[in-house]
């Protein structure tokens, strides 16, 4: 381990970067971009996004374009590659104070050995790289018929989080989502604390359901990767509101918001 000091890998899905109106039409949400980066600003801990929004920010620079003679998986590698620079800059924009860098991957690029010096090397010089799946180059995350392999990035965020314990004594996984956290089926308010021994395939199946609006994933999707990423030796999963960035600021500052998941013998 090279740093004692706790290093937060924290994800963000499309439904928090972007809004819809009534008639589907999407923007990018500026406003909640930018109270994020100031909370990401002030953040003293080494810090690495994963972030989502590559295709969403593509459908919004082509404003209801309709492509011709072509496949709807075609055209999401299209509108990855087309908003992945306004993501970007909007992340640039919207955390002055940090340089940003950008690391598109795959499921296997984590295994790569210059792909962990660079981050080890961003983290030692206080740089903030932006994690994003390479939806050009590998299409498993846009094909609706299959199983997701990152669901949304979830998945990458796991994965990322796990590696990065090779960087950190201590590494916290914090998702952002629509939600105020995790609630059981039919309740109204968040559990405050979740144990990931409890996270069963039956209890998702009980307590979860859909995906988020405009994304590929799903509070199943977080609550499992979240049990693989304590099982790498992240130290706590948190999942919170992105749409309220007062949750991160808390749980950046040791305060409690949103669920909290831990292992049982944590």
């Amino acid at each position: 381990m090279e740093n004692s000091t706790t290093l937060d890998v924290i994800k963000y899905g499309t439904a928090v970067l972007t809004t819809q109106d009534f008639q589907g039409q999407g923007a990018v949400d500026h406003n909640i971009m930018r109270q994020h980066g100031q909370v990401i600003d002030n953040n003293p801990n080494p810090t690495i996004l994963v972030s989502s929004g590559a295709v969403g920010f593509g459908k919004i620079a082509m404003n209801g374009y309709d492509f011709k003679d072509v496949d709807d998986t075609t055209i999401k590698r299209v509108l990855a590659e087309l908003g992945q620079p306004d993501l970007m800059e909007a992340w640039k924009q919207s955390i002055p104070h940090k340089k940003v860098l950008q690391k598109l991957v795959t499921y296997y690029d984590l295994q790569r050995q210059t792909v962990k010096d660079t981050v080890r090397t961003a983290i030692n010089n206080n740089l903030l790289y932006v994690f994003n799946f390479n939806d050009g180059v590998d299409d498993s995350e846009l094909k609706e018929t299959q199983a997701h392999q990152f669901g949304d990035n979830d998945h990458l965020a796991a994965q990322v989080a796990g590696f990065s314990t090779e960087f950190s004594d201590t590494v916290r996984l914090i998702l952002n989502t629509s939600a105020d956290g995790f609630m059981l089926k039919d309740q109204k308010t968040a559990l405050a604390e979740l144990q990931a021994e409890d996270i069963t395939a039956d209890f998702v199946a009980t307590h979860c359901n859909g995906t988020s609006n405009g994304g590929t994933g799903g509070m199943g999707q977080k609550l499992e990767n979240a049990q693989k990423a304590l099982a790498s030796g992240v130290s706590e999963v948190w999942i919170v509101n992105g749409k309220d960035p007062a949750q991160l600021h808390a749980v950046l500052n040791g305060e409690h918001a949103g669920t909290r998941i831990i292992k049982q013998n944590a």
